[in-house]
């Protein structure tokens, strides 16, 4: 009886340690498994950190255009692309034993590379411009083929595999008209005697399409990107036949593949890359002609011009000072801030609908020959402008390059206030600083 009890007791005991040990086990097993949660959601979050700042970042949006994305990859890459050009041309630039001479042009890239925020700004708005040209190309029906891609950065490798192309050959101009008595009367100095090309600058105009997609500076070498342009030529009134290319396909294909290895190591703007830039810089040529075909060479043009000063009652005292007989050249000499003309009594040459800014342009095609106007409010000041001359005239090249490029210019503004654009702030914390100018070869500010 006693083992029996003895025996019992120890059942008994033996149930409850096993009982206890069950509970410690499924609290160890809780703490456990409370320990592995933790530790997976820290190297979740840790993961996620690192994918943020690379894969997720860069799949981010900076802007949308008419609900096209630009990425941030898309744009780091841009930048780094477009930073890498102009370092190479300030390189060119300082290596070409003329650096002495290009301090200026040398300084203002080096500014726009060390703004790299405001560098960042530029390039966006550029790449916002090119989707839209590119939709509005497409809606056309413009297509861009391989071929024509292929053809594109053969000619701007200077590279032509069936010679060089013919030259037009100049263009004839017809004579200009004689002035008139009245012209006569008012042109009272020499310096005020009109020139077949004008001097006044366009407002925002350039001679090309307000899109430059390709770096203009760069030259064609093996360490070097892309450049723009082809060779220049002469243009005389007889064509040059095709002459053989300067270098083999062999040598085009081991230039163009080791350009594109550069890019792609130093600003991971590959050949996908480079191949999409050049064909937005296709459409863009496409629908610059398309906007641009029927702009006449001949075009009506008034020949005006001004003396430029800071305040409206400056502008009333030179006029005052008009009308008691003063002359206008020498007022244009001695009040006029537009030293561009100043030396020239005012002289703005022949001005063709839409070269100037709007507020200048509504007044002198509102006067007559010989009127002075009274102040015109701009935003470089107050004019007091004079008409002399108001006819059909034939249009240089330079100005029907300009007349164009006007004309464009309006089209794509049009398609911007048309356009839903969107823009992300995130854009300005993704700006890429790389790549920049050697710190040996900076050039100081005199």
């Amino acid at each position: 009886m006693a083992n029996e009890k003895i025996e019992s007791e120890q059942k008994v005991v033996t149930k409850k340690h096993i009982a206890r040990q069950v509970k410690e086990q499924r609290q160890r097993k809780i703490v456990l498994i409370s320990v592995i949660s933790v530790l997976v959601v820290v190297i979740l979050l840790i993961t996620y950190g690192a994918l943020s700042k690379t894969v997720l970042l860069a799949g981010k949006t900076v802007a949308k255009v008419n609900n096209e994305k630009i990425t941030v990859e898309q744009f780091q890459k841009r930048v780094r692309y477009e930073r890498q050009t102009l370092t190479q041309t300030y390189t060119s630039y300082y290596s070409s034993g003329f650096a002495q001479f290009l301090q200026s042009y040398m300084l203002q890239i080096q500014n726009q590379l060390d703004n790299y925020i405001s560098f960042g700004s530029t390039v966006l708005d550029n790449m916002v411009a090119e989707r839209l040209i590119v939709q509005k190309a497409q809606e056309l029906g413009f297509t861009v083929s391989e071929e024509e891609i292929d053809i594109e950065i053969q000619e701007n490798f200077g590279y032509y595999p069936n010679g060089t192309p013919t030259v037009e050959p100049t263009v004839e101009y017809r004579p200009t008209s004689t002035l008139s008595a009245e012209q006569l009367a008012l042109v009272t100095t020499p310096t005020s005697m009109p020139t077949d090309l004008p001097t006044a600058t366009p407002e925002g105009v350039t001679s090309t399409p307000d899109l430059t997609l390709v770096p203009t500076e760069a030259a064609a070498t093996a360490t070097e990107v892309i450049p723009t342009n082809t060779p220049a030529v002469e243009v005389t009134a007889t064509p040059i036949p095709p002459t053989a290319t300067a270098y083999t396909k062999e040598g085009y294909d081991n230039l163009y593949a080791t350009v594109i290895s550069n890019l792609d190591t130093v600003t991971k703007f590959g050949e996908a890359d480079f191949r999409d830039y050049v064909r937005n810089i296709i459409y863009s040529q496409k629908l610059y002609e398309y906007v641009t075909k029927d702009i006449a060479d001949e075009q009506d043009m008034v020949w005006a011009r001004h003396i430029l000063v800071a305040t409206e009652d400056g502008a009333k005292a030179a006029i005052d000072r008009l009308n008691s007989g003063e002359d206008f050249a020498v007022l244009a000499a001695e009040l006029s801030s537009d030293t561009s003309n100043n030396t020239l009594g005012g002289d703005l040459g022949w001005i063709y609908q839409g070269q100037m800014v709007p507020e200048f342009d509504a007044a002198i095609w509102a006067m007559e020959i010989g009127e002075i106007s009274q102040p015109v409010k701009t935003s470089f000041g107050y004019h007091i402008i004079q008409v002399l001359g108001h006819e059909i005239r034939q249009l240089s090249a330079d100005e029907l390059t300009s007349a164009n490029s006007t004309v464009y210019q309006t089209y794509i503004n049009n398609l911007k206030t048309e356009a839903t654009i969107e823009k992300n702030d995130v854009w300005a914390s993704v700006v890429p600083s790389d790549p920049t100018i050697p710190t040996e070869i900076r050039t100081v500010a005199q």
